[in-house]
């Protein structure tokens, strides 16, 4: 029997879970709300009973979504392919365009599905080793492992050569910091709709806001720096 006109192809199931899952995740963000099954499946090009035959109910499907969307496999993969060829500044740039992109992704995601925290989940190391989220992997062992100590591991890797006079607190102080200001800096609710540009964000670590004045002796120099990068 031929394919009716405007249906999908057939699948393998785990493929056509995936598919599922990266449509319902596209409305939610299009429409700020949790999709309707209808909606999901003309968007799709199948019948609803596929949605049926591909997960128990619809709430399995949006918790599965949920769990993909806050996997933090595919963001690793992208800061480990932040070039060390760029200076400090670009490549920090380029982590907090990632970031940036990331929380915009969550904030929206969060506020459309009602969520009023992330979903409970573990270090995700099946999924880091596959550079993807794994259904159903498991993280037996990994118990006393922080949840994002690969990722975090990955992006102090970026200043990995930076020198003990290239900052007045640790390299890995200054990406706590720039996340934090990426976190909020990025969430229009916070920034009171002023969100901030990941140069912002990055210049503002690194140099701060207050100009520094030239004749000051090298440790008031110093100082004022350290006062400046904490703002």
């Amino acid at each position: 029997m031929a394919e009716r006109a405007g249906r999908a192809a057939p699948m393998h199931p785990d493929d056509r879970r995936e598919a599922l899952i990266g449509v319902f995740l596209d409305l939610a963000h299009r429409e700020g709300r949790p999709p309707t099954t209808s909606e999901i499946a003309r968007e799709a090009g199948v019948a609803e009973g596929t949605i049926f035959r591909a997960f128990p109910t619809k709430d399995a499907l949006q918790e599965e979504a949920v769990q993909v969307a806050f996997c933090p496999a595919p963001v690793r993969r992208s800061i480990a392919a932040i070039g060390t060829d760029l200076t400090v500044r670009d490549r920090l740039v380029a982590f907090t365009t990632i970031m940036q992109r990331r929380f915009r992704e969550v904030f929206g995601l969060m506020g459309a599905l009602g969520l009023s925290e992330p979903p409970n989940r573990g270090p995700h190391l099946a999924c880091y080793a596959a550079g993807r989220h794994l259904r159903g992997a498991s993280d037996d062992g990994a118990e006393e492992l922080e949840p994002h100590q690969p990722l975090l591991d990955t992006v102090h890797e970026l200043l990995a050569d930076a020198g003990e006079d290239d900052f007045v607190v640790p390299a890995r102080e200054v990406v706590h910091r720039i996340r934090l200001l990426c976190f909020s800096g990025s969430h229009p609710g916070i920034a009171d709709g002023r969100t901030l540009t990941p140069e912002e964000i990055v210049d503002t670590v690194l140099y701060g806001v207050r100009a520094r004045p030239t004749d000051l002796p090298t440790s008031s120099r110093s100082t004022t720096n350290r006062k400046a990068a904490t703002c």
